[in-house]
């Protein structure tokens, strides 16, 4: 039969290898046969596995439970080994090298996630765990069910897409069912037209002779509410077309990972049109740079790309004087102006104007119920007070 049980131990008396002898129950010296081990047991298992023991019982017992898997056709090496290439901790640092190969933007919480469940399950080999333990796990969680969902996403994943999928550890027998977490998503506070103009208003008197960009960021950000404001910062002097009075976004935020990320062009109104172009002008670059940066009235260094939360720090700096402490720059313009245009056009048009593929995305920024994008931004500038003549939107009257 496959595998045997061997000792260091030696004969005391002729110095020979003492021998297991499986009927016997124990390893003996042939020359002596009185002679027998009592420790320094090891068990050799094919190639792979040579596991020590401190009693020839449990040595024995070991042994048989590996004669057994294999009989039953459920014998693999890995869950024996010394390393335990199938243990938790093991697998999951791999799959973390794996995510971070990607490049991914997300990484940071992907990381976070899988310290915690690495915390949790240390060195327990992956095909034992089932669904009773990733919910055990879960609620250990001091944390909202929206994010206990994003730990149980990213276990899928793992469990799934690398583990089955990628490197084949596991098959359809092993994989863990996943319990379902139900949650809602919350909404960001949003607000009406007229109030959010004299926001700008007052961001303008206060921003415009020390950066004139800094106003035209979020003013497009409430205009042209497919864009992000990363896709803002990284937008290029030669993505906006004078000419033509186009700018391209080459890489929105969630796409820039893509092989081939999709484009988004936006026809600019004719004032923020006015405004590049006299920008541009004033602070002339190669096609190369980036067009929203810092000038020589800056606190910054010149020609400094706006930093991350720079434009989010400018609106809330000036929500603060109006008494609004919890409107963020995302709710404030792509929330608020989606809202507004499906009040007054329908949620059809609204979500043309978003940008969303999917209903359920779209339906967390119209907060409200229930064809072409230019014309919808043209409805949003009327309703800013930014168009006087206004006869292209489908369905009205000229």
């Amino acid at each position: 039969m496959k595998g045997n049980i061997y000792t260091r131990q030696r004969c005391s008396i002729c110095d020979s290898p003492l021998v297991h002898d499986e009927r016997r129950g124990g390893c003996f010296c042939k020359n002596h046969p009185e002679i027998q081990a009592g420790k320094e047991f090891y068990i050799k298992f094919g190639k792979e596995i040579n596991k020590r023991f401190l009693t020839y019982e449990r040595a024995y017992h070991y042994l048989i439970g590996l004669r057994y898997e294999v009989e039953q056709n459920k014998f693999d090496a890995r869950e024996h080994m010394y390393t335990n290439p199938l243990g938790f901790e093991n697998l999951a640092n791999q799959y973390l090298e794996y995510k971070k190969e990607k490049n991914l933007k997300s990484f940071y919480h992907v990381k976070c996630y899988m310290n915690k469940a690495i915390e949790y399950f240390q060195d327990q080999n992956v095909k034992t765990i089932r669904n009773k333990d990733i919910g055990d796990f879960l609620r250990t969680l001091k944390v909202s069910d929206k994010t206990k969902a994003n730990y149980a996403s990213q276990l899928h994943d793992m469990f799934y897409n690398y583990l089955y999928g990628e490197i084949e550890v596991l098959n359809l027998s092993n994989l863990p069912k996943f319990p379902c977490i139900e949650y809602e998503l919350g909404y960001r506070k949003i607000i009406g037209v007229n109030e959010r103009e004299n926001i700008i208003e007052e961001l303008k008197k206060q921003t415009y002779q020390i950066n004139p960009k800094i106003w035209l960021a979020i003013d497009m950000l409430c205009s042209y509410t497919k864009l992000r404001p990363g896709d803002l910062r990284n937008l290029k002097e030669s993505d906006i077309d004078i000419e033509f009075g186009v700018m391209t976004i080459w890489r929105p935020t969630k796409t820039k990972k893509m092989k081939k990320p999709k484009v988004i062009r936006e026809r600019l109104l004719d004032y923020h049109l006015e405004e590049i172009k006299q920008l541009k002008q004033k602070y002339p670059a190669s096609p190369a740079t980036l067009f929203f940066r810092h000038n020589e009235k800056s606190q910054a260094e010149i020609d400094l790309p706006f930093g991350i939360n720079f434009l989010y720090k400018q609106w809330k700096k000036v929500c603060k004087q109006f008494g609004i402490e919890d409107l963020d720059l995302y709710g404030a313009t792509r929330h608020s102006s989606t809202t507004a245009i499906a009040m007054v056009a329908g949620k059809k048009q609204a979500r043309n104007f978003s940008g969303h593929e999917t209903n359920k995305a779209f339906d967390r920024y119209c907060q409200i119920a229930d064809d072409d994008s230019f014309d919808m931004t043209k409805l949003m500038a009327k309703m800013r007070g930014k168009i006087i003549d206004f006869k292209t939107v489908k369905g009205e009257e000229k």
